[in-house]
């Protein structure tokens, strides 16, 4: 019986832990705290080690925001200047076009220029000359060139009248004779019957005229040479040949 509550007791006796009871629900508390407080520390250290190695995602995000913007208004500066450059291209091609019919006009101008000045140059020299009653008109600078589809030619003409005719209105009728070159074929005489100006063939003259107009002849036929024949009333008043 001694041995029994010595070892109950004594020394030998088991040893006995006394804890204080803590409830579940604060246990539970404890855990959600600690594990928070783990969480939170575990993202600040993942923090503080993304800046230590220099990068920041608050940085990040505020340069890649900047860079957006900076694009933005490089994408508006491209556009405006791709605007401009267009009008730009415009009016150069407006200039130039400008430029391109000026130069024409120019060209066309001093053309007209020579040839009034070559025609006043003739004019001059027959109103020196004296009139005689057998050459009451005279013809010069007589030209014939092809225009346009095959066949298709302009003629033009100083007219002019001489002596005591100078200064009346006179009427005459024109004919034109095409040669065929090399005898290859029949001559052809305008005006022809199914001709589509019969104008262009009468003419009403005080001093001095140039007279313009065109004839078509077939597509094969071969223009040699062009006579001009003047009448007054039916009766030939001067005729002036041209060989092409």
């Amino acid at each position: 019986m001694l041995r029994r509550l010595r070892r109950r007791f004594g020394i030998s006796a088991p040893q006995v832990a006394v804890r204080t009871h803590v409830p579940w629900y604060l246990r539970a508390i404890s855990i959600v705290v600690l594990t928070g407080v783990s969480l939170a520390l575990a993202g600040w250290v993942y923090d503080t080690g993304r800046r230590m190695a220099g990068f920041d995602q608050s940085e990040t995000v505020n340069l890649i925001k900047e860079l957006r913007q900076a694009n933005a208004a490089l994408d508006e500066e491209v556009a405006r200047l791709r605007n401009l450059q267009a009008a730009n291209q415009s009016s150069l091609q407006i200039d130039q076009a400008a430029q391109g019919l000026l130069a024409e006009k120019n060209k066309a101008l001093l053309s007209e220029n020579a040839r009034l000045k070559e025609e006043l140059a003739v004019f001059e020299r027959l109103t020196k000359l004296g009139g005689k009653a057998d050459d009451a008109v005279s013809l010069d600078r007589l030209s014939v060139r092809a225009e346009g589809p095959p066949g298709r030619y302009r003629f033009s003409f100083l007219i002019a009248l001489q002596g005591a005719q100078r200064g009346k209105e006179t009427r005459f009728s024109l004919q034109i004779v095409a040669v065929p070159r090399a005898s290859a074929g029949a001559a052809i005489s305008f005006p022809r019957a199914d001709d589509p100006d019969p104008a262009q063939y009468e003419i009403a003259l005080r001093n001095f005229k140039r007279i313009e107009g065109k004839f078509e002849v077939p597509a094969n036929f071969v223009l040699g040479d062009v006579e001009i024949r003047i009448f007054e009333a039916g009766v030939l008043k001067a005729s002036k040949n041209l060989t092409l």
